[in-house]
């Protein structure tokens, strides 16, 4: 690893012992030491530390790296800067399957309803991909679907009874708060199971960006390569949308932060640096709204604060852009 790599992982491993370290209870050194491994004579230190902080820092931590990941498949697919999770409209479809979860009672786990409509918001745009040449074309199509969404939401949230409607507002601003020690582990086995995806396929992704007709006479099967990336991002996005909440930016910007740092390189030499910087976002914007909860008497909500972070981004590639997307 480069220089600039390990700076990464010690910003990450400093952003993570703070997040569990600090909070509204307070705890020592010695306390927090003893907490983790179990012999803490406090309930409430344990009970803090394993059923709120490290379940809300794993998730943050799983939430930078998976939507990191595929806001580089998007960018890489669509081959668009600007292409993301949020920015296709894929996170909107989520929120349409929790609030069909939600408002009109359905009887569906969230995550099941986001996943589904993730992954038709997907098949969509896929299929939007296949007759647009333009990636730019493709981006407003999708933005397009993205609006029609929020539409949609918007008609469910005026029929809705009013503790559901709150439950959905709330459940909207997003937050690691709510994670349960089992949720942030599903979400540590998905960045398992992307990250091996995206290894086994980097081959694929990198001769994607030579071109789509290249790409395949290279040898890539575009059907199939779309085809997993539809399922994967549909699911993967559908997980973290039903546990976090619709999550704007992290995937657009956290790609643009990682090549601010460092020069492009292959997807596979890529993946641990997005990963972690994913995961350093995702630990600072939580750490913002911790703060405020804290100390400044009011709550601001986690997607307020990834907004914040990443619309400067997107400014900075709109303004600055050299690299060849088309």
């Amino acid at each position: 690893m480069t220089s600039k790599a390990w700076w990464t992982m010690l910003l990450l491993a400093l952003g993570l012992v703070l997040h569990l370290l600090l909070g509204e209870v307070s705890m020592g050194w010695s306390e927090w030491m003893q907490a983790i491994v179990g012999i803490s004579t406090s309930s409430l230190h344990s009970v803090v530390l394993w059923e709120i902080r490290i379940p809300r820092a794993l998730t943050a931590i799983s939430a930078g790296i998976l939507l990191g990941w595929l806001g580089m498949l998007m960018q890489t697919w669509f081959r668009n800067p600007l292409a993301g999770p949020s920015v296709l409209g894929i996170t909107s479809g989520g929120s349409l399957g929790v609030a069909m979860s939600v408002l009109l009672g359905l009887a569906f786990p969230a995550w099941m309803a986001a996943a589904g409509g993730c992954l038709l918001v997907l098949g969509l745009i896929g299929l939007g991909a296949r007759r647009f040449a333009s990636p730019v074309t493709t981006l407003v199509f999708g933005l397009m679907i993205s609006y029609a969404v929020g539409a949609t939401v918007t008609v469910l949230q005026s029929s809705a009874s009013a503790e559901s409607l709150q439950t959905f507002v709330f459940w909207g601003m997003g937050t690691f708060g709510k994670a349960t020690l089992n949720q942030a582990t599903i979400c540590l086995i998905a960045v398992m199971i992307l990250g091996g995806w995206l290894f086994w396929r980097a081959s694929w992704l990198d001769m994607w960006t030579l071109g789509e007709d290249l790409a395949q006479t290279m040898g890539v099967p575009r059907s199939r390569l779309q085809g997993e990336i539809l399922l994967l991002t549909g699911l993967m996005v559908g997980l973290v949308t039903s546990i976090c909440g619709p999550l704007a930016f992290l995937g657009l910007a956290t790609p643009h932060v990682y090549r601010f740092f460092h020069a492009p390189r292959s997807h596979r030499a890529a993946m641990l640096g997005i990963g972690m910087w994913g995961a350093v976002l995702a630990l600072a914007a939580d750490g913002l709204v911790r703060w405020t909860d804290a100390n400044g008497g009011f709550h601001w909500p986690l997607n307020a604060v990834l907004a914040m972070l990443g619309a400067p981004v997107v400014v900075m590639v709109l303004w600055k852009r050299n690299h060849d997307w088309s």
